[in-house]
Parts: structure tokens; C-alpha cells; sequence
């Protein structure tokens, strides 16, 4: 420990004497700068006023990890067995962690440069905290989304070790909504089990910062776009004057891209906090031409910027911030009684999905957040709901805004009929909230409450707050579900042409008047038979029984209707002999039922329908509900079904009406298009019969009629095979295929059994990796050299050594069917340090295997 903390001398005196700009100093775990431990306040007692003090024996404390939470210590740690396996979350014993806990950890400095100042800051902690530094207490915390920032400069020690002592206090239950703000999920929902001790702990970043004389508090980059070539901004920002007089200086800003630079000088008298602006008006610097726009993703590229700012007093930085923002301009409206939004001027049809957590012990961190967002960006989605505000990290904002994934944020309320046990810590939280994240250009929408409207007076305060502190550049939604949406749910699995029939019923006050905007709708999602194994001891996995329902696929997520996914599964695909099998059959209702959903919403794009997030889009737990990729980054069926139909251009038929459309969710026209529908048997073989071909444009925003299939009625079926295939292709004037999609359909609605008498398929494999950067990637070619149609063939990486499968993956297909001599160029991107030893196969396997 000696060696890092005298690192931590090192880095700051250089870092204090060279202006004190605001640069961070991280106090984290891995840092390695503080040796963070925890212990239960009730089992230290009188030895409570040592802990402040220098050389406190911690040896029987647990260590931390900051940012985490106090049960995620124990876990890390080994005390407590894994809680993502088996039913052991369930086990736990809650009183261990549901109460109050100490944290503590020391590190060394030595004196510092005259007249500057140091600031210890906290992110973020879950629920309450009091902050003792040097044996003083320098301030509280309250909601797990309040920043501190206390000024140390003078409790610094100049000879020895700092102490710095959190004493955190749990949420407390009930939690919905009495415990607000704070993750109102923790205490168990229908897809992820109780968290002992409630997620309470330090769960956000902790460092060490610097400043002058004058701090610059929250910068804000407002921008207006009147068209798409030219854009306003204007700058608001805050001076603190953390001394005794008035203080004259300069504000200094540099914009990239464009080397866009502005100052003006600002005052500010002595001991007081006061906001300044800067817009277009006084500073012409701030009127940006051909401004590089951020857009969601499918209608441009999501561009960012960057904003350093500069206060400088006699020529010295007093304190500096670099932000991004993006160049754009929100604007809704509620025609036809429907929500609808639009960026830059431009209407966008939303395909996104609802984050419960973003890991239900809150240990995504980092990079992980990229990935997540990347595979959300993967799938076409350009928008995420933020469920009850449950993901709070800056990195999740950061991701969004570089993948063009817009956000639908929610505050941290839902439907019952309390108010917080404390409304005005509810409302600091809120304001905080907003300030910390309005740079962000992903936000699209602030919403109240999940569900319901908030009871008075958080309404009105939260309405006003976003007036106020975000200058209505986004929509105040009160209600998740209400008034201009389409109402929330199902949650459970339909017919492939439920989703396209009117009306797709939900629960909420326009379930029945359209498909409109849904925020929620979705079906069970049943993992893949590795992921499976991961989680159930082999003793559970077969017959179906209550270890399945820990992981909710029981009575405990009675919403998803398991009993109709697992009866559906053996109906339609016959019944299965055992848990792979099982889970085999499960993908393909799995990429069926998803890919209907969005293109049932899809066949009917304004008309009425603007938008639809799926129930869920991530997995925060190892379950069987409502997910598209697992726990483990497996890609399953529901996230190929996704994929597919999401993607900006597209060919879909609906089981409805058996039209073809070629639906277009992007800001490009295409014309001199062709789109081709091609019927095959179960045997490969064209029934040309049905076959279909038309030219067609597809303008900007519009599902467009290609034509309609003439499939014959049940009764005129002979030259059909009991199960047959429809292959879609849309092609450009070059015969370059644009979009293709691919169905399989029963004479008999949901009769697929007869693809279990496929003949086995074979398959010829080639492939090979390169390294790019840190990166590899296989590139492989499948080919059905056979004499059977290779029906839904699965790719999976594995590494030789130990057979695992290789994860997580970026991946261009699978899950797809090749008719006889058809290849399929597969592309598989993974992390180098997936493979740092030895090497991989490939398991290529049909349905037809």
C-alpha cells in the first residue's frame, strides 16, 4: 500500500501546481490509490470514534469496492456463495446487509501550494451517507443521486495518512416509493430477486479535484437547429468565489470540431455562487454553420463535440471543464392522439427497449456499458428507456450519446399510490439529476412516473424542474403509459399476426385505440442450453420445477405467462424430450415472437403507430424473461428476430394480410428498387406458383406496399408442404441484395412439428482470424453442401482449450436457413483477451443437425 500512496503524492503536487485546473484524482478501487473496507456499524460500538483516527486497525473489515455496494463487497470477497447461481440469492441472510454500514479508508498527501483549493466529491451513494474527514464531519448526502463536494484544503494533514470515513445508511423498506430516490427494484420485481442490503453502499465514483479561488459549476451547451445548416448555441455556467473578495476573470472556451473560440470576462463577488450565459446574440462565435448534427441512430451519424472551458483569473486557470454535447433540437407533438417525436425537424419512428437495471448488484462499470449500448445499436434500436431511472452511471449516458441511442429517462417513482418519505430529498434528487445529465444529446424525454402520474406536489415539481434547469429542450412526460400512449403490455408471448391486427391490446387509458406509442410490450425469453447450465445445478434441469421459477420462469414472473411460452414451445415445435431440446426449440419461438412484435408496429408506421420498446431489451439477472441477448452476452433468438426487423431498411410480410411491405426508418430515399418473395417447400424445392416480384421505391420514413402474397386458404393447400418457407429479398437496380428476410409457416397455424422430419443437414465450414488492434475477428463461410434445406443454423465460437463459448461477441447473422448450395459470409468480432491462448472451432449446427 506504501507504494501507491506516495503515487498519490506524486500525481497530485504536479497536478496542484500547474494552475489547479479541475482534473480528477480517483479514489475508486481500482485506483489502488484507497484501500477501501466496510464493516456494519452495529458491529464496531464503541470503537466508533477510533475510526476516524490515523492507524485504526480495519484487519477484520471487508474490502471494498467503490463504486459498489456493501453485499457486492462480501460477495467479491468470497464470504457469501454466488448469488447469480442456484437459488443462493434467495438463501442470504438479509439482516447481515440490511442495515447501516461503515466505510473507511486512508491514503497520504503532503502540504499543498498556497491559496489553492482541494475538494473531495462523491457521485453518488445509495441511500444516506455522513462524510468524516480527519475526525471532522464535513456534510451528508441524501438520495442515491446527490453529488458532494467538500472542501479539504484545510483538514489536509501534512505529515502521516488522511482518514476518510463514510458511514452509509440502507434505504430501509418498503422501498416503491417511500424509500425515493433510490433503485426501487432492489427489493425484488418480477425479473431480478431481493438484493440484501438493498444496493446501499458507495455506488458511484469518488476522486479528488482542485480549483482556484473561483470554481465553474455545471456548465450547460443549449442548441438550436432552425435548419439543418446552421445551429445556435447558447453556454450557461455557474461561478462559485470561494473567498472573501471579489474576483475578475476571464471565461475561456474552445469548441471542436471547428476550433470554435470564445471569452468574455465575468465577475463574481465575494463568497457567492451566480449564473452566467453566453449565447449566439453576444458572441456570434456561438452561431455554428453546417454544424455537424447529432442524430439517432439509422438517421445519421450521432456527432459530438467537445467543450473545454477556461475561468482565468490574472492569467492563472482558476478552474477547468471539458464536456461533449451534440448539435441538436427535440420537438414533439400528440397528432392524432399519439406521441410522436422528432429531431433536427425530423419525425423518427422509435424501435428501442426498456433497461430494468443495467445489472441487478449494480457491478456494470466502465466499458461494459459500451458494449451494452453497441449490441442495443446492433440491433437497429435507436432508442432506451431508462425504467424508474434505475441506471444512474455517466458512462451508460456516454454510450448512448456515441451510439445515437436516444433515452426515455424516467425519475425513480412507480405506480403506488405514496409519496417519498421525504418529497423534498426526492426533489433535490431530481434537480441534480437533470443538471448532471442535460449535456447529454441522447436524452429525448424526461418521464414522472412509471405507470401512474406523480402525486402532488411531485408533478408540478418535476415539471417545473425541467422548465427550470433544462429549459423544456425536452418533453415533461408525467405517466410511462397514459394520455397519448398506447398503454403498457403484454408481457407475454402471441401469434406472429397478434401483432399485426387491431388492436395489439395493452393495460393503461389508449390500450384499445391503436398501436400508437408503446413503452412497454414483450414475451418470456428462454436462454440458450449453455447459458442454461450456467446458472441451474444439473440436478434441476429437467422436468420444469421451482429452481426454474427462482429465475422466474414461474409464479414469481406470473406477467411473462411461462405457462403459455413453455406450452406454445411444445405445440408448435412438438414436445420436447429434455432441456436442451427444450431450449433448441425455444430459439425459434423466440425469434418469431420478437421479430413480429417490431414489424407488427412496423406494418403500421404512422397509421397509427410511432413507436415501440420491447420488455426488455438487457438482462440484469440470470433469467428467462424478457431479454434479447442473457446474463452472459449470448446472443439467443430474440435478439436475431430483433436485428432483423429493426434494420433502417426493410422487407417484411405480415401473417395477417399476407402483404410484403418495404418499411424504410431512416432519413435516405431509395428508388429503383425491387422486391422479390420466393416459396419453397420443406424440401428445398420452389413452389413458383405463389412467387411474387415488383418494382418499388421506398421514400424516407414510410412503409411503402410492395404487393401482396397469393397464398392459397387452408382448404387449397396440396402443393404445400405442412411447414413451407417465404424468402424476401430486396434488391437495388444492380441486383445488390439491400434486405432479405426469412419465414416459415404452417398449413396448419403454429403446426411446425413437421421440421423435426427434416433430413439431417449438411453443412461445409471455412474460416479464419485476423487480429485488428485489440480485436479479433473470424471470418467464416457456410455452406449447405447437402441435399436438405439447412433450417436455422446457430454459429458459435468456442475456444479450443477448455470448450467455453466465446463471449461477448459482435456478430453480423445467425440463426439463419440455407436452402440447398447457399453459403452465408459470417463475421465475428471478440476482445484479443478472449483468446490469449490456444485457439478456437467453431460449432456450426442446424435445427436439422
Amino acid at each position: 500500500m506504501i507504494k501507491h500512496l506516495f503515487g498519490f503524492i506524486g500525481m497530485l503536487l504536479p497536478l496542484l501546481s500547474a494552475g489547479a485546473t479541475a482534473d480528477k484524482l480517483s479514489l475508486n478501487s481500482a485506483a489502488e490509490i484507497a484501500d477501501w473496507r466496510v464493516k456494519a456499524q452495529v458491529e464496531i460500538g464503541k470503537d466508533s470514534i477510533s475510526i476516524y483516527k490515523e492507524g485504526y486497525d480495519i484487519s477484520s473489515w471487508v474490502k471494498a469496492i467503490v463504486p459498489g455496494t456493501v453485499f457486492g463487497s462480501y460477495v467479491e470477497v468470497g464470504l457469501e456463495k454466488d448469488p447469480n447461481y442456484a437459488d443462493n440469492a434467495y438463501n442470504v441472510d438479509k439482516s447481515k446487509y440490511d442495515r447501516n454500514f461503515w466505510y473507511r479508508t486512508e491514503f497520504a498527501t503532503s502540504s499543498l501550494p498556497a491559496g489553492e483549493k482541494i475538494w473531495l466529491n462523491f457521485e453518488g451513494i445509495n441511500r444516506k451517507a455522513e462524510i468524516f474527514f480527519n475526525e471532522n464531519c464535513i456534510g451528508e448526502l441524501d438520495g442515491f443521486m446527490e453529488r458532494g463536494k467538500f472542501d479539504i484544503t484545510d483538514l489536509l494533514k501534512k505529515e502521516g495518512n488522511n482518514v476518510l470515513a463514510v458511514l452509509v445508511y440502507w434505504p430501509t423498506l418498503p422501498i416503491p416509493n417511500y424509500a425515493s430516490p433510490t433503485y426501487i427494484s432492489s427489493a425484488s420485481w418480477d425479473w431480478m430477486p431481493y438484493v440484501p442490503g438493498l444496493l446501499s453502499g458507495i455506488t458511484d465514483d469518488v476522486y479528488i479535484s482542485t480549483s482556484g479561488p473561483v470554481s465553474l459549476i455545471d456548465p450547460w451547451v443549449r442548441t438550436k437547429v432552425p435548419n439543418p445548416d446552421e445551429a445556435d448555441l447558447s453556454l450557461q455556467f455557474e461561478l462559485k468565489n470561494h473567498t472573501r473578495e471579489k474576483q475578475k476573470g476571464i471565461l475561456k472556451g474552445v469548441i471542436q470540431p471547428g476550433d470554435i473560440k470564445f471569452s468574455q470576462e465575468f465577475n463574481i463577488d465575494a463568497g457567492k455562487q451566480r449564473t452566467f450565459q453566453i449565447d449566439s446574440k453576444w458572441c456570434e462565435q456561438l452561431h455554428i454553420n453546417k454544424p455537424e448534427l447529432w442524430w439517432p441512430n439509422g438517421y445519421g451519424e450521432p456527432n459530438l463535440y467537445t467543450c473545454d472551458l477556461q475561468y482565468v483569473i490574472d492569467d492563472k486557470v482558476s478552474d477547468q471543464q471539458e464536456f461533449s454535447f451534440g448539435i441538436r433540437e427535440y420537438s414533439y407533438d400528440d397528432e392524432g392522439g399519439v406521441f410522436h417525436l422528432s429531431v433536427n425537424g425530423t419525425r423518427i419512428y422509435v424501435k428501442g427497449g426498456n433497461w430494468g437495471m443495467s445489472e441487478y448488484m449494480l457491478r456494470c462499470r466502465g466499458k461494459e456499458y459500451d458494449l451494452k449500448v453497441k449490441l442495443h445499436k446492433d440491433m437497429h434500436y435507436n432508442m432506451i428507456r431508462n425504467w424508474i431511472g434505475s441506471t444512474t452511471d455517466e458512462e451508460f449516458y456516454e454510450a448512448c450519446d456515441k451510439y445515437g441511442i436516444m433515452v426515455w429517462d424516467d425519475f425513480w417513482l412507480n405506480s403506488h399510490p405514496n409519496l417519498p418519505d421525504d418529497v423534498f430529498a426526492f426533489n433535490k434528487n431530481a434537480v441534480e439529476k437533470i443538471k448532471r445529465l442535460r449535456n447529454h444529446p441522447c436524452i429525448a424525454v424526461w418521464c414522472g412516473d412509471n405507470e401512474g402520474v406523480p402525486l402532488p406536489p411531485l408533478n408540478g415539481w418535476l415539471k417545473e424542474n425541467v422548465a427550470v434547469y433544462d429549459g423544456n429542450d425536452r418533453y415533461y412526460h408525467a405517466n410511462s403509459r397514459e394520455f397519448d400512449l398506447s398503454g403498457s403490455g403484454p408481457w407475454t408471448n402471441g401469434t406472429p399476426e397478434w401483432y399485426f391486427t387491431k388492436y395489439p391490446g395493452g393495460f393503461g387509458d389508449h390500450a384499445q385505440k391503436g398501436w400508437g406509442f408503446r413503452t412497454e410490450i414483450g414475451t418470456a425469453v428462454f436462454t440458450t442450453f449453455e447459458s442454461f447450465k450456467k446458472f441451474i445445478p444439473e440436478e434441476y434441469w429437467w422436468p420444469r420445477n421451482e429452481m426454474w421459477n427462482k429465475h422466474f420462469f414461474g409464479p414469481s414472473a406470473g406477467n411473462a405467462s411461462p405457462d403459455k411460452y413453455f406450452s406454445t414451445v411444445n405445440e408448435n415445435y412438438g414436445d420436447a424430450t429434455g432441456i436442451k431440446d427444450f431450449c433448441r426449440k425455444a430459439q425459434l419461438l423466440n425469434l418469431e415472437v420478437n421479430k413480429a412484435m417490431y414489424e407488427g408496429w412496423q406494418h403500421h408506421m404512422w397509421e397509427d403507430a410511432a413507436g415501440i420498446l420491447t420488455w426488455m431489451s438487457q438482462s440484469a439477472y440470470p433469467s428467462f424473461v424478457w431479454q434479447t441477448y442473457d446474463y452472459y452476452y449470448d446472443l439467443n433468438g430474440a435478439y436475431w428476430g430483433v436485428k432483423k426487423a429493426c434494420e433502417p431498411l426493410h422487407i417484411q410480410w405480415s401473417p395477417a394480410d399476407n402483404s410484403v411491405k418495404v418499411i424504410n426508418s431512416s432519413s435516405y430515399n431509395y428508388t429503383g428498387l425491387k422486391a422479390i418473395a420466393e416459396i419453397y417447400n420443406l424440401n428445398g424445392s420452389m413452389v413458383k406458383t405463389y412467387n411474387r416480384i415488383a418494382d418499388i421505391n421506398s421514400p424516407s420514413n414510410t412503409a411503402s406496399l410492395a404487393f401482396n402474397l397469393l397464398l392459397p386458404t387452408e382448404k387449397q393447400q396440396a402443393d404445400l408442404s405442412p411447414v413451407y418457407f417465404i424468402k424476401l429479398k430486396l434488391t437495388d437496380n444492380k441486383g445488390i441484395v439491400l434486405s432479405d428476410n426469412f419465414y416459415w409457416k404452417g398449413t396448419e397455424k403454429g403446426d411446425y412439428r413437421a421440421l423435426n422430419n427434416l433430413p439431417k443437414a449438411k453443412l461445409a465450414v471455412k474460416s479464419k482470424k485476423q487480429k485488428k488492434g485489440e480485436k479479433n475477428i473470424i471470418h467464416a463461410t457456410i455452406k449447405n453442401v447437402g441435399s436438405s434445406v439447412a433450417f436455422c443454423v446457430r454459429v458459435t465460437p468456442v475456444r479450443s482449450g477448455d470448450g467455453e463459448r466465446i463471449l461477448p461477441i459482435m456478430m453480423n447473422d445467425n440463426y439463419f436457413t440455407l436452402l440447398k448450395g447457399e453459403t452465408k459470409d459470417i463475421d465475428i468480432e471478440f476482445d484479443t483477451t478472449l483468446l490469449e491462448k490456444g485457439n478456437y472451432h467453431l460449432l456450426v449446427e442446424a435445427y436439422n443437425e
